[in-house]
């Protein structure tokens, strides 16, 4: 009978304290910015363009999302990488790349660095805004089920302690 009890009680048990623990934390979470999804569809064929100077090459099925960002001034996406290749188009204010080694390039409407700036590979990256904007991201990322286009990172070593600002000279 004591048997029977206790394997009643334990899923409730188990159950109970799974609902206490606080939920898995991201190794790097972003702050200060929505991306609502627009669009996410599936290219399922190779792809060869080259048109005008310009090449896409696809050797698989290939998935494809379209974001819009937010960014609130002193937002942040936190530390990650995509798989594949993503394309952001600044539409308004300013975003500035933090890459693997703390280096930063600003891009938008008019700045020097023009307005659109791109991320590729396995090392972590971090979008910042100091002011607020607002970008378009299309990544093209290989077929996943379900799909993957962003994995989280812990911040590099250079970023240890500190939070790294929307401008492209002040790190704090």
């Amino acid at each position: 009978m004591k048997r029977r009890r206790l394997l009643m009680i334990a899923p409730a048990v188990v159950l109970l304290g799974a609902a206490l623990l606080p939920p898995p934390a991201l190794a790097s979470p972003g702050s200060g910015f929505t991306a609502p999804v627009l669009v996410t569809a599936d290219l399922d064929h190779k792809v060869k363009i080259n048109s005008d100077g310009v090449k896409v090459l696809t050797n698989k099925r290939t998935d494809v999302r379209v974001q819009r960002f937010i960014f609130e001034a002193g937002g942040h996406t936190g530390w990650h990488h995509h798989p594949g290749v993503v394309i952001i188009a600044v539409e308004t204010g300013s975003l500035t790349f933090w890459d693997s080694k703390c280096r930063a390039k600003t891009y938008g409407p008019g700045l020097p660095n023009g307005s659109v700036l791109t991320e590729s590979g396995d090392a972590a990256g971090q979008v910042t805004s100091a002011n607020g904007g607002t970008s378009y991201v299309t990544y093209l990322a290989p077929s996943a089920d379900p799909p993957v286009f962003r994995i989280e990172d812990n911040p590099p070593r250079c970023a240890s302690g500190r939070l790294l600002s929307g401008s492209s000279t002040t790190a704090h």
